[in-house]
């Protein structure tokens, strides 16, 4: 329905390391004056292909305007705040989130909804109790509105609420019909499950350098398990632009039904774990981010 969403496990790929960020940058420093202006910055992202993190980068540019106005301020001022922007846009809401009750604690939304399912397990060992004190949690995250959803037949905490004045039952709309798209599960892994290094271990002038350049976020990918059992990621010329680590498990039970370029990070020698430093062919590299779309 074009409603932005986002689980609350998510590992957003690193802001300061995109490529987009990283473009940002090298312009600024390259630059004849060591001053700038919104409008200077607003002009280079207007100027640059849209995409997703283009549009990050917008979003930023038009904060730093409610903070400092249109006056000229020194490029390192302004890249330092786009350093500290990061750190926080990591932690910002960008639509409808989806996360657990223990995850949510602690937190606060405007708006909950609560759904039904498996809210009368209680695990070995574990107080009768935990369970309601777990929906409690839940119900107290809102600040403005509370949704608290049921199948039908009785539920163990809600028929509680049954006979309550302060809450507005409404008349069940039944649930739609199940389609396939339901039982995807999209997996975006973090830049611990993707092998950084394996575009730095080709020396500058090799063809797998251009086919990453190439590649934009939105791109389609083909991803395959190899003969090694390593899961790797192919342009659709077939040429392997990106692989995943050891460490990365699909989902149980499923297929990769497709992928796509979820972003292009910049990489470097100097950000390699000192073991992997001598296999190195260059000193900058960029490294595919994908995101994977499994099937049962």
């Amino acid at each position: 329905h074009g409603i932005p969403v986002q689980m609350a496990n998510e590992d957003v790929p690193r802001f300061w390391r995109l490529r987009e960020t990283q473009a940002l940058v090298e312009w600024l420093r390259e630059r004849e004056t060591q001053l700038v202006d919104v409008t200077a910055l607003r002009a280079w992202v207007d100027a640059s292909s849209p995409n997703p993190w283009i549009e990050l980068l917008r979003e930023a540019v038009n904060e730093y305007e409610l903070e400092t106005g249109s006056e000229e301020m020194p490029v390192a001022h302004f890249i330092e705040w786009l350093a500290e922007w990061g750190r926080e846009i990591r932690q910002r809401q960008r639509g409808l989130l989806l996360l657990t009750a223990h995850r949510a604690k602690g937190l606060e939304f405007d708006h909950v909804a609560v759904l039904d399912g498996g809210w009368d397990k209680i695990r070995s060992g574990e107080d009768p109790d935990a369970p309601r004190r777990l929906y409690y949690v839940a119900m107290t995250r809102a600040r403005q509105t509370l949704a608290l959803a049921r199948f039908e037949g009785s539920h163990p905490l809600q028929d509680a609420f049954t006979d309550s004045r302060s809450v507005l039952h409404r008349v069940p709309d039944g649930l739609l019909p199940e389609v396939p798209e339901l039982a995807r599960q999209y997996r975006r892994p973090g830049l611990k499950e993707i092998d950084l290094g394996f575009a730095g271990r080709y020396h500058t002038g090799h063809p797998v350098h251009r086919a990453i350049v190439a590649l934009s976020p939105g791109d389609p990918l083909e991803a395959r398990v190899n003969e090694q059992g390593r899961w790797e990621l192919l342009n659709l010329s077939g040429t392997v632009v990106g692989r995943l680590a050891n460490n990365f498990r699909p989902p149980p039970g499923a297929r990769c039904n497709s992928a796509t370029v979820l972003a292009i990070v910049v990489w470097s020698r100097e950000a390699s774990a000192p073991q992997y430093q001598d296999s190195v062919q260059c000193d900058t590299w960029e490294v595919v981010v994908p995101e994977l779309v499994f099937d049962p």
